[in-house]
């Protein structure tokens, strides 16, 4: 079952890439090398988090052939150095494109599970690569994989980073909540600091005036800098909430639409937070938030700020 050069393809964005890393990290065990074919930044950051050896962007123009009927002599070269091949891609084409070029057949894997399905993604990926042989039955417990330590000591653990965006406007929880959450933890001593991602620019004019620093990323390099140097996270269901949680960093993440049980992110520390509801999460199905979505609203910045001091035991270290 083990191969020497493996290189996993994956399509998607921030947060379904990381919550693969439980997966690939796991593959580590059966593979000499582990290369990824992804988004440039995304890439980068597997390559730093020491998930992959090597990183290939996805955006290079020679890869653009993998979607056409024209092969490039340099595409073709690149993948005959793998031995195996997974692709995380709901794409049948593109496996096809993929198994003419080769001669063993690449492993396609659904990059999430079906919408009825309450199975975690990091679990179902597990799952996957049992059933098309890469791993072990055994191999399939998502909580028996080792990931990365957070710093003992981060440069400042009254730090606490804020982040209010997320890649859809359905799943953000109101900014004047993270207003008052940040509020409550300065009154209690700590230093909240808010980050934004390039795609959350028209949250800009609200935050600058405010009293609290603001840090604009365009970079994945400096926000695990940034989060590594912190010590603890509250955010919205988005790609930094999932970052800050595979690096260990104590947790609030904030749900609405979207299904916790599908999509939350993979670590140690974090804490979900989504009222009980009859109604069941409808980001995968509706094409729009309900009026009133009591998913986000009846979430409280109260209820934020005591979760994230249970979550990073906080009280007894700082107070």
């Amino acid at each position: 079952m083990s191969t020497a050069n493996l290189l996993i393809i994956h399509q998607g964005a921030l947060g379904d890439f990381i919550l693969t890393f439980p997966a690939i990290l796991r593959l580590q065990a059966y593979a000499e090398r582990i290369d990824v074919l992804c988004q440039g930044q995304l890439g980068k950051l597997a390559q730093i988090l020491g998930v992959v050896n090597n990183a290939h962007p996805l955006e290079a123009a020679c890869f653009a052939s993998l979607f056409s009927d024209r092969t490039d002599s340099r595409t073709v070269a690149l993948l005959e150095t793998y031995s195996d091949i997974i692709l995380f891609s709901l794409s049948t084409t593109l496996e096809q494109s993929l198994n003419r070029l080769r001669t063993r057949p690449v492993c396609r894997i659904s990059p999430k599970p079906p919408v009825d399905s309450h199975l975690p993604l990091a679990r179902f990926i597990l799952e996957q690569l049992h059933r098309c042989g890469r791993i072990d039955k055994t191999d399939t417990d998502q909580h028996k994989i080792q990931l990365p330590q957070q710093k003992a000591v981060p440069q400042n653990p009254a730090k606490i980073l804020l982040h209010p965006g997320a890649g859809s406007l359905r799943k953000r929880w109101p900014l004047s909540r993270f207003l008052d959450v940040a509020a409550r933890l300065a009154a209690d001593g700590l230093e909240p600091e808010f980050i934004l991602g390039p795609a959350e620019t028209d949250l800009v004019p609200v935050l600058q005036p405010a009293t609290r620093p603001l840090h604009a990323l365009e970079d994945l390099q400096e926000l695990v800098a940034l989060l590594q140097s912190a010590g603890g996270y509250i955010g919205n269901d988005s790609g930094a909430s999932h970052l800050a949680a595979f690096l260990g960093l104590p947790s609030v993440v904030i749900f609405g639409p979207a299904d916790p049980a599908r999509w939350a992110p993979v670590g140690r520390k974090v804490k979900i937070m989504r009222p009980a509801l009859q109604c069941h999460p409808c980001f995968e199905t509706e094409t729009a938030n309900c009026d009133h979505p009591q998913c986000l609203e009846r979430t409280t910045p109260r209820q934020v700020v005591e979760a994230f001091y249970e979550t990073a035991r906080l009280h007894a270290s700082l107070f």
